[in-house]
């Protein structure tokens, strides 16, 4: 065996050159859309510091869309001086109710929220 055929077949005394490992290099994103945060409910902001986007109530949280249970839609509950109470007025169709320590406009047929505030506003 000559000493070319010796070095062709023993890989223990040969020296390979392999190439450097590159490092891993981040390539840039394809064009895609940045995600987006998990969606929140946005607060909604008012002119009036007392009006409410949400208020609790019988142990339940409430806000615009939602139903207040039937006994704050009888008479009992209803608000007919708002006025005294510096409470806006009612839209046609609705009517003010008292409701967990807030003042609730609801829909006079369905009893559904369209506006809330603090009871604060009577002290101002």
């Amino acid at each position: 065996m000559s000493c070319a055929d010796h070095h062709e077949t023993d890989d223990s005394e040969t020296t390979v050159n392999q190439p450097a490992s590159v490092p891993d290099v981040q390539q840039p994103a394809a064009e895609q859309p940045t995600p987006k945060a998990p969606s929140e409910p946005e607060a909604k902001k008012f002119n009036d510091p007392l009006e409410l986007a949400s208020f609790t109530g019988d142990f339940k949280q409430y806000q615009a869309g939602d139903v207040v249970p039937a006994m704050y839609r009888t008479a009992q509950y209803t608000i007919s001086k708002w006025q005294l109470r510096k409470l806006p007025a009612p839209s046609a169709g609705s009517h003010w109710t008292y409701f967990g320590g807030s003042y609730v406009l609801i829909t006079d047929a369905e009893g559904k929220i369209l506006r809330m505030f603090s009871g604060e506003i009577i002290y101002r």
